[in-house]
């Protein structure tokens, strides 16, 4: 896509009082950049017969039937919000993707992320999954580069299909790269999408899925206006087309007819990173959207304070909960290690000692007692 001239904010500040602003502008880390250098913070592929002009047409019919597609229709609450369920804040940190067309890789790891915790009902569980390993790695080997971006379905079949390793094992830094700083353990300390499926156009599955597992990875169209919003639910009202995004949804709002997303700008933009979207708006629920139904992990658990065990008359079936886990089925291959690993985790959990636990898709094959 062309780059176009910068947006006048005096403009956009002039068309949201004329609009009874509906959202608010604000000076953010991205207003402070060049036009090009805000297009490099997008990254997902302009829709192939895509014909810019026409993009806005059936805006609001398009609005009107998201807001039909009501949440309580496929019995999900009229409302949700990942920070905010029963009190409990399920979403991690919001990061940047700085000078890179890498959303599609955050996006997915964020969704990723949620879903695990959200599922196992761990707010405080320690995921922190690699962007660069989604991108650089898996992106790189389908020809994805900084300059082309991404699709999610694409990142979602890698991540199922091979895997996401931690932060720690291949931290990000924007730019197009090799595998070479890739830690070779990463097979043993990775993330997996367990199944997914592609929800375009179907608000209602959308709101089910997100209220069900936690988050959904969606794209849509970025206008030049979008780049200085600071609150509110954001409409497209001034500026030309800048490209195409992807944001994790981590809520939505029937009342209000929004969505709530996380964005890959750092928390220097939008409301502390995050922003609301009105329903309909800018190809939301149609540009790609895709909901992961559940994340195995392969990994070691350190400090894990074992509140339960529990077991009965069968064999193979014997249960530990950690406090920063959940439960846990242990899986030693014999009788007679599952017998051994329990005698070491009730001994732990009675002096309150954390133990290391190594997880490979919910059992624990190995543990680390001292």
């Amino acid at each position: 896509m062309p780059v176009n001239e910068s947006l006048d904010l005096n403009q956009v500040r002039a068309v949201l009082d004329q609009s009874g602003e509906p959202w608010r502008i604000s000076y953010t880390s991205m207003t402070a950049l060049t036009e090009a250098e805000r297009v490099r913070r997008l990254g997902v592929p302009p829709t192939p017969g895509l014909d810019v002009d026409r993009l806005e047409e059936a805006k609001d019919e398009r609005a009107a039937m998201v807001r039909s597609a009501v949440a309580e229709s496929v019995g999900a609450p009229v409302a949700f919000d990942l920070r905010n369920v029963n009190g409990v804040d399920f979403t991690t940190p919001v990061k940047d993707q700085l000078s890179c067309g890498s959303c599609v890789s955050f996006a997915t790891v964020a969704a990723m992320e949620h879903v695990r915790r959200f599922t196992t009902g761990t707010s405080g569980l320690a995921i922190d999954l690699s962007e660069a390993h989604l991108f650089y790695t898996h992106g790189r080997n389908a020809g994805a580069t900084c300059s082309s971006g991404w699709w999610p379905d694409q990142a979602c079949n890698a991540s199922r299909d091979i895997g996401v390793t931690f932060e720690d094992y291949f931290p990000y830094t924007p730019g197009d790269q090799d595998s070479s700083r890739l830690n070779s353990d990463w097979p043993n300390r990775l993330a997996k999408i367990t199944a997914w499926k592609l929800l375009n156009n179907n608000a209602a599955e959308m709101k089910r899925y997100i209220s069900t597992y936690g988050s959904i990875g969606a794209c849509f169209d970025v206008y030049q206006d979008f780049f200085s919003y600071g609150g509110g639910i954001y409409r497209h009202l001034t500026g030309a087309y800048a490209g195409g995004h992807c944001v994790c949804l981590v809520g939505y709002d029937d009342a209000q007819g929004c969505w709530i997303a996380k964005n890959s700008w750092g928390n220097g933009w939008g409301a502390g990173g995050f922003f609301r979207i009105a329903y309909g708006e800018c190809r939301i629920e149609g540009y790609q959207t895709v909901g992961i139904e559940g994340v195995n992990v392969r990994a070691w658990l350190p400090d894990q304070l074992i509140l339960g065990l529990w077991s009965n008359e069968y064999d193979a079936n014997a249960w530990a909960y950690g406090a920063g886990r959940g439960w846990l089925r242990l899986d030693g291959n014999t009788a007679v290690t599952d017998e051994a690993m329990l005698l070491e985790l009730s001994a732990s959990k009675a002096v309150r000692q954390p133990v290391g636990l190594f997880e490979d898709a919910g059992a624990i094959q190995q543990i680390y007692a001292w």
